[in-house]
């Protein structure tokens, strides 16, 4: 068994703890592997998100996702998608692809992750860097001063394993201060 197989059968043991800890928040639906690609199936629950259906964008809390672990992970940063993407300026409205972070450390874990996924769906954490923008129509409708919608949308914050050691808002706190995505209203 290889490091990098290590290191994913780690992550998916993180995840278990993380659903163990938010059992009415995250459900680990399954674990897929193949030569190219790790990826960890799972839904978040009592989250909100925009989506947009039949031409309307609707106010959605459930949220399936996948966590992706790529060939050459750790030295690449693992990537998040949504299988229904969410009205935000750092997910792919075609793809699902969620922007989590323009900065990356080998020790990302998945929890990381899955907790800044949730706030990106939720409005916590945006982008506005031109490079980072997926969807620039959600930033015009973010920053419009007569949006009726108030962000950050509402959601039940993830709390860390507690074998993590850290307080769940610490940890998010020092995450936010390594990479350039930031939470509304700092």
């Amino acid at each position: 068994m290889g490091l990098q197989s290590r290191r994913v059968g780690n992550e998916w043991d993180l995840l278990l703890h993380l659903q163990r800890s938010n059992p009415s928040i995250l459900q680990a639906v399954n674990r897929n592997s193949s030569p190219e690609v790790d990826a960890f199936l799972l839904v978040l629950l009592r989250t909100g998100g925009i989506v947009s259906q039949n031409g309307r964008e609707i106010l959605v809390y459930s949220h399936e996702a996948k966590i992706s672990f790529p060939r050459f992970f750790p030295s690449v940063p693992l990537e998040a998608r949504l299988a229904v993407p969410v009205f935000h300026p750092n997910v792919d409205p075609v793809s699902g692809f969620v922007c989590l972070w323009n900065r990356f450390a080998p020790g990302d874990t998945v929890i990381e992750a899955v907790c800044r996924l949730q706030r990106v769906i939720s409005w916590k954490l945006l982008n506005l860097d031109q490079d980072q923008v997926i969807q620039p129509r959600a930033v015009v409708w973010y920053e419009d001063p007569n949006r009726a919608q108030p962000l950050p949308l509402a959601f039940e914050a993830l709390v860390w394993p507690d074998e993590c050691g850290l307080e769940h808002e610490s940890r998010i706190a020092s995450s936010a201060r390594r990479r350039r995505l930031e939470p509304i209203g700092r």
